[in-house]
């Protein structure tokens, strides 16, 4: 009698396979998966040069946290640190800290942790209490600042926006006091890519602090833009390190930084504001090292794919390759807006559009969803946030790979899709 094959798969299996045979099973059971290249509602880099895909098979086995035997890979680990913190308006480039993520959850923790370790010891050195710390941000923050505060016993004060480009502004502010280790501020959030006034925040924090004698600073959720912003000339205020409360900001490479997944990046204002009680120092290889990560192993390959990308583009190629991003962005958005059928919700900054179909009540989003599908293309739907009536949205994110003529295919099907869905409901 034969064993289910099904429940056979969840068992560790006894005798091997040739090497050929174990990749023609795998490669059959992701024939099932969606088209990685036609997921546009992702924000992950899924094509790099074929020199990118050489040199990370070539050090796909390198742990980078064994800086002894692979001292240059730490070198220019810390190159990359330099180089962001240059792009992000670092004041002292004589004194710049940062590191490697595995993705710009991990920034945000690290990141918020430090910000709690110095509240937490401007606390004790003026002898008061450390016990109910609080974060504020708002509702359209990741999801990872919710996971922060609940795995770092750190009380959550998120506040509900109450329209899709709304930030809570007056009611951040009036939700700070002396417990507070930050507020976080986003540069594009992954809703509709919006922008928080992140110049006026600072502004407004400053007078809070001086009138209070406290010293909140700010954490900048760049994930998204942190790779764009620095190449547009479109946008005019300030939103980095060029703002004095500003401490710490992440970013992702593996974004618009054009690496494949998963490499996240953070980097402090000043070497000062990362505690030194963060930074742990173990001898298990050949000498000590000192890390400042959730995690202690990492492949070092997306490090150095990252370097490859800085070295490839520059900043003419990487100004080059966002522009077109943004132009393709605009034509999709142009459009959808002049068919009448969707309505485009985001603010035309970032090279994300995102839209909702102007009818509502009459076609159903998630089956509108699965006839897309049906042509290959792969958008999410999801609920936009806050304390007002949930809108249903769809997401395009327009990345290196996606270029003119599969916009105009793509904007072809939307509208065919939605004339065939409404005209069965007639």
């Amino acid at each position: 009698m034969k064993k289910n094959s099904k429940n056979s798969l969840n068992i560790f299996p006894k005798k091997g396979n040739k090497p050929a045979k174990a990749y023609k099973a795998i490669c059959s059971e992701l024939a099932l998966d969606g088209n990685v290249h036609l997921d546009l509602g992702s924000f992950s880099t899924t094509v790099m040069n074929s020199y990118a895909d050489k040199l990370i098979l070539e050090q796909i086995g390198k742990n980078f946290i064994d800086y002894g035997e692979y001292g240059q890979t730490k070198k220019i680990h810390d190159r990359i640190i330099a180089i962001l913190s240059g792009l992000l308006n670092v004041p002292n480039r004589k004194s710049i800290n940062g590191t490697s993520t595995l993705g710009s959850s991990e920034a945000i923790h690290l990141a918020l942790l430090a910000h709690k370790w110095n509240w937490k010891k401007r606390r004790q050195s003026l002898n008061l209490n450390t016990s109910k710390p609080n974060i504020v941000y708002s509702g359209n923050a990741h999801v990872c600042w919710d996971k922060f505060a609940l795995y770092f016993d750190v009380e959550p004060r998120k506040i509900p926006v109450s329209a899709l480009h709304s930030y809570p502004l007056e009611e951040i502010l009036n939700s700070i006091d002396e417990n507070t280790i930050c507020v976080g501020a986003i540069a594009g959030n992954t809703y509709t890519g919006s922008i928080d006034p992140i110049e006026e925040l600072n502004s407004k924090l400053s007078e809070i602090n001086s009138k209070n004698n406290w010293d909140i600073g700010i954490h900048v959720d760049a994930a998204i833009s942190g790779f764009v912003l620095p190449f547009l000339k479109l946008h005019k205020s300030q939103w980095n390190f060029s703002l004095p409360l500003v401490r710490s900001i992440n970013l992702s490479g593996h974004k618009f930084g054009l690496v494949y997944p998963g490499i996240g990046w953070l980097i402090f204002r000043d070497a000062f504001f990362l505690p030194k009680d963060l930074i742990f120092s173990s001898h298990y290889l050949e000498k000590p090292i000192e890390t400042f990560t959730l995690n202690y192993s990492k492949g070092a390959s997306m490090i150095l794919a990252q370097y490859f990308s800085i070295l490839q583009h520059g900043i003419s190629g990487y100004k080059k390759i966002i522009k077109n991003c943004c132009q393709i962005a605009q034509i999709i958005r142009e459009k959808l807006s002049q068919s009448d059928y969707f309505e485009v919700v985001d603010e035309a900054i970032l090279p994300i559009v995102v839209f909702k179909l102007k009818l509502n009540n009459s076609i159903d989003l998630n089956e509108f969803q699965l006839h897309l599908k049906a042509r290959n293309w792969m958008l999410p739907v999801y609920d936009s946030p806050g304390n007002f009536e949930p809108e249903k949205l769809m997401r395009i994110v327009i990345k290196e790979n996606f270029n003119r003529a599969m916009a105009s295919h793509l904007c072809d099907d939307l509208i065919n899709v939605y004339q065939n869905l409404n005209n069965y409901r007639l």
